[in-house]
């Protein structure tokens, strides 16, 4: 045992170290709805809605880290918390600017969303793949710019009207992320 535990000491094990990335911006999107004021026809609009976030992890490799991602969305009808598992791979090996990979999936809750009355917000399931650039020295504090797809669900539980027994609207928001952010 001890000639085996020895031997396993003696293998150079790489160490985890630490990494923070916090970006902030814009989530860009077309929104379909009905519009009641012109005799329920749909109207189409764009919208931008800001966004937060904060991935804290472990780097498992030279390349890849593995850690877990908190944020704020507000949209135009909801303020969402998404809490997710993330990835970030560097796919370039060398220099002072480098271009990662990110790759979140998780849940989002509507923790800080305060509704109307007679309505209930709850979050729902949420992706978000992407691309970035990383600028700055290996080791360092480094700028990031990123862009991503965001797809994030939410249900709304509404007051039934007269001639109903429940009413209840499931939004999916389709977004395009613009951030800007840092990493060490």
């Amino acid at each position: 045992m001890l000639l085996i535990a020895t031997s396993a000491n003696a293998q150079k094990l790489p160490t985890s170290k630490y990494v923070n990335h916090t970006e902030f911006g814009g989530l860009f999107g077309r929104v379909k709805y009905s519009n009641s004021y012109n005799g329920n026809q749909e109207q189409v609009d764009n919208r931008l809605s800001m966004t937060i976030q904060t991935f804290n992890g472990m780097q498992v490799h030279r390349r890849l880290t593995v850690g877990a991602t908190v944020g704020v969305d507000w949209y135009k009808a909801a303020l969402l918390n998404p809490v997710a598992a993330g990835l970030r791979y560097d796919l370039t090996k060398r220099g002072n600017v480098k271009l990662f990979a990110t790759a979140d999936a998780g849940y989002a809750f509507a923790w800080f969303h305060d509704d109307a009355e007679g309505l209930d917000t709850k979050g729902g399931l949420m992706i978000n793949p992407g691309f970035g650039l990383k600028i700055g020295k290996p080791g360092a504090v480094a700028v990031t710019l990123g862009l991503s797809y965001k797809r994030q669900e939410a249900q709304v539980e509404k007051v039934p009207l007269w001639d109903q027994r429940e009413r209840s609207e499931d939004r999916v928001y389709n977004r395009l992320a613009l951030r800007l952010g840092f990493s060490f």
